[in-house]
């Protein structure tokens, strides 16, 4: 949307084909009178300028409707706000002042940018000529930088604008060029005599491609030669007559001057050198690609090697074998594929060879061969591997991660990243990274952190993931060796079954001991995860709320009150108490006192239930008592149900 405000006029003229868009943003002062208002109109005096005054404003070439003020030639009066509709869409509505036929538009070549004007034209103005956004000859750059230019010598025409050679928009030759290339190049240069002749060795290029010598927009040198010039210049050496354009004797003319020893391998011969086509990969002349190949290596090799042309446009390509002369003979070797050296020889040119790393070992491929893991063009997987990391390690290491069927698998494995924790290449006897916790610490910092100012689990203490943990896959959460039951007892001599009569904590009793414990480290011992009672009631949390809400039992009441009265594994009374419940309640309240025998009706504390009638954790009741009371008991009358008890008490 297009907010017109006082201080900004924002002008965008879109072209509604979706081609092209052209967005121009002009500051300007717009006065009242332009004001977009709530049912308001413009005022009637007023002129597209008033608004868009910036907008062609300036330059030294302005297109012919907008210098004459007919904006409406172009735009429809009354565009959508914020996209001022073109009377029609581009370049259809160029061509309702340019002729189609002026243009070459309907000719055999055109320019591939020809249905989108805006792409090389303002269309309201510019200071280059023909309105174009810049200089010709900057502008064909932009999209065709890989056509020659930036040589040390250039083309005199190529210099002062591509329109010399080449028409803009259409034409009857290829490259747009504004004749035949032959008459195009004659147009300068006389062929008849003086330095033309001198050039040439006084030989008829009459019929000659130019181009196949002399690059049309700059050179290496004065002559305007391409980079690999063939030797030997005198047409008769080759071509039959005085005539560069008289047939050649054959390809096998070639070993007049490259003698047979270039193809003495008896590993492997390139199929074009050994039957002499020889032009099949050279052009006789001159080329931009020494050794007079007729086009860079890897565009040439793909001609024929479409699988390596395939592997060179891989996410992840073998940067050397962008030349694939780095690696191979031209013509022909002593080993196989051409390849200048024995393939590990050839790749540890470049790379650090694994065996003179001075590591305890060498992984076997690296010592061998490096295209059993890597594709020495290209591939889709980093290190240009030839498979997932998982596809290729469990070929020699099955059983292992995904491979093993165990449910539990390390992430690392589980993603194919073996090299997450194994060199590849050369290391200890594992290939491991790093040694025991400090590789565990490139993923697992935030762990060793967090315990750094906490009491230690011994083996955590002492950094010894291995006596717990394995590193592949595991049947137990936490990738464990064992159980959490079976791997505590292994150092824990704790028993968790319940005795005759007696109870154990389920956890306990389920070898669950990561239940309460933190089996790495933790402020509150021993390795409890929580403060005790917070722990307790993270299970029992309808105690933990009667805490909150009744008057707590004075134990139960502490943080640690729980291991007062309760074991943690096991016990032999029910309810994993310490003691029997008597015993229990007696170790704190006097059971031989006058009061507690008198509230107790004389009777022996040591036959009593105290449970029965007291709530041990809490309550809101005098003296603990369970809120559900006989009514003569909460009156204090005994006599109704026992009668008068010995000494007169009740």
């Amino acid at each position: 949307m297009v907010t017109v405000t006082r201080s900004r006029v924002a002008v965008v003229v879109a072209i509604v084909s979706g081609v092209a868009a052209l967005v121009l943003w002009a500051s300007a002062s717009a006065p009242a009178w332009a004001q977009l208002k709530k049912g308001k109109r413009f005022d009637k005096s007023g002129t597209c300028q008033k608004c868009h005054e910036d907008v062609g404003r300036g330059v030294a070439n302005a297109h012919e409707p907008l210098s004459e003020g007919e904006c409406t030639a172009c735009h429809k009066p009354h565009g959508l706000v914020g996209a001022l509709r073109l009377q029609k869409d581009e370049p259809a509505l160029c061509y309702e002042c340019h002729a189609k036929g002026d243009l070459g538009i309907d000719n055999d070549h055109r320019h591939p940018r020809i249905e989108n004007c805006s792409s090389c034209h303002d269309p309201h103005g510019s200071d280059h000529t023909a309105i174009l956004d810049a200089e010709p000859r900057e502008l064909c750059i932009e999209c065709h930088s890989d056509s020659g230019f930036g040589h040390a010598v250039d083309h005199p025409p190529a210099s002062a604008g591509c329109t010399d050679c080449h028409v803009s928009h259409g034409g009857d030759h290829e490259a747009l060029l504004v004749k035949p290339a032959e008459q195009l190049c004659a147009d300068c240069h006389d062929s008849n005599g003086g330095s033309f002749d001198s050039a040439h060795q006084g030989l008829s290029v009459a019929g000659a491609d130019c181009a196949s010598c002399h690059p049309p927009h700059s050179g290496t040198n004065t002559n305007l030669l391409r980079a690999s010039v063939h030797p030997i210049l005198d047409c008769a050496t080759c071509h039959e007559g005085r005539s560069a354009s008289a047939p050649a004797r054959g390809a096998e003319l070639c070993l007049d001057c490259h003698e047979l020893p270039h193809f003495r391998w008896e590993g492997s011969l390139h199929p074009p050198a050994e039957s002499g086509e020889c032009l099949t990969c050279h052009d006789p002349h001159a080329t931009d690609h020494a050794p007079l190949l007729v086009s860079r290596p890897a565009e040439l090799c793909g001609t024929c090697h479409e699988d390596v042309a395939a592997a060179l446009g891989a996410p992840y390509a073998h940067e050397a074998a962008a030349d694939c002369t780095n690696c191979h003979n031209g013509h022909g070797a002593d080993g196989e594929s051409l390849l200048a050296a024995e393939s590990r020889s050839l790749c540890v040119t470049c790379h650090e060879d694994p065996e003179d790393s001075g590591a305890e070992f060498v992984h076997p491929p690296a010592a061998m061969d490096c295209s059993i893991c890597h594709d020495p063009h290209g591939s889709g997987r980093r290190a240009l591997l030839v498979a997932d990391q998982t596809e290729m390690c469990s070929g020699c290491h099955s059983g292992i991660g995904a491979d093993s069927g165990l449910p539990v698998i390390h992430a690392p494995v589980a993603e194919g990243s073996c090299s997450a924790c194994h060199d590849p290449h050369a290391g200890p006897e594992t290939l491991l990274n790093a040694t025991g916790p400090e590789l565990c610490r490139t993923c697992h910092e935030t762990t060793l952190a967090a315990a750094a100012k906490l009491e230690k689990h011994p083996p955590f203490g002492e950094e010894a993931c291995e006596t717990c943990h394995v590193p592949h896959a595991s049947e137990h959460d936490g990738l464990l060796s064992e159980s959490v039951g079976d791997l505590c007892a292994a150092c824990h001599d704790v028993e968790v079954a319940a005795p005759v009569g007696g109870s154990s904590h389920p956890p306990a009793a389920a070898g669950d001991c990561v239940a309460c414990h933190q089996p790495h480290a933790s402020a509150v011992q021993p390795f409890l995860r929580a403060p005790l009672r917070s722990l307790c009631t993270h299970c029992h949390s309808d105690l933990g709320e009667h805490l909150v809400v009744a008057s707590a039992h004075a134990p139960a009441a502490e943080s640690d009150g729980c291991a007062t009265c309760h074991g943690a594994h096991r016990t032999r009374n029910s309810s994993l108490l310490l003691e029997p419940v008597a015993d229990t309640c007696l170790s704190c309240h006097a059971g031989d006192s006058e009061e507690f025998s008198r509230a107790h009706l004389g009777l022996a504390p040591e036959t009593m239930n105290c449970a029965g009638c007291h709530d041990p954790h809490a309550s809101n009741m005098a003296g603990m008592l369970l809120p559900e009371v006989h009514p003569p008991f909460a009156e204090g009358d005994c006599s109704v149900c026992h009668g008068e008890t010995e000494g007169g008490d009740r």
